[in-house]
């Protein structure tokens, strides 16, 4: 069987055998929105943070040596909502202080001392990917079940 072939027939299996991905994606962050730190509870979002939170582009942060690929899942707009009201919730501090001392913005030409805060404080902001990332490596296909 040729490798079109396999993935053919491994996509007409799928749904009689195991959920598909976007239900485990979903299940896996329904998992983890519901542990302490990310259940708050949080206030709504208001329309300019939502609006914000729409545009495009990257948060400040670290890479944290992780080669990211895009993925495109469509997950349930509360759990969507939930998400997104989390990471901006517990990333609001950081944020702040980052514009605060001028530490965002693409061309900064930043000295030893600002990397290293802007550092500290990008490692506290809590974005969406992170989110995902974490339910998946907690509550994914390939971790034990308790």
């Amino acid at each position: 069987m040729t490798k079109r072939q396999a993935r053919i027939a491994a996509a007409r299996m799928r749904p009689d055998r195991w959920p598909g991905l976007e239900t485990v994606v979903a299940l896996a962050v329904e998992h983890r929105l519901a542990e302490a730190d990310l259940a708050g509870p949080w206030a709504e979002l208001t329309e300019a943070e939502a609006a914000e939170l729409a545009l495009s582009g990257r948060w400040p942060g670290p890479s944290l040596q992780i080669s990211l690929v895009q993925r495109n899942y469509k997950l349930p707009a509360a759990t969507v909502t939930a998400m997104r009201t989390a990471a901006w919730r517990l990333s609001e501090e950081p944020l702040r202080e980052l514009r605060k001392r001028g530490l965002v913005g693409a061309g900064l030409v930043l000295d030893r001392e600002e990397r290293r805060i802007r550092d500290e404080l990008a490692a506290r902001l809590y974005p969406v990917p992170r989110i995902i990332r974490e339910a998946l490596g907690r509550y994914g296909p390939a971790t034990p079940n308790e």
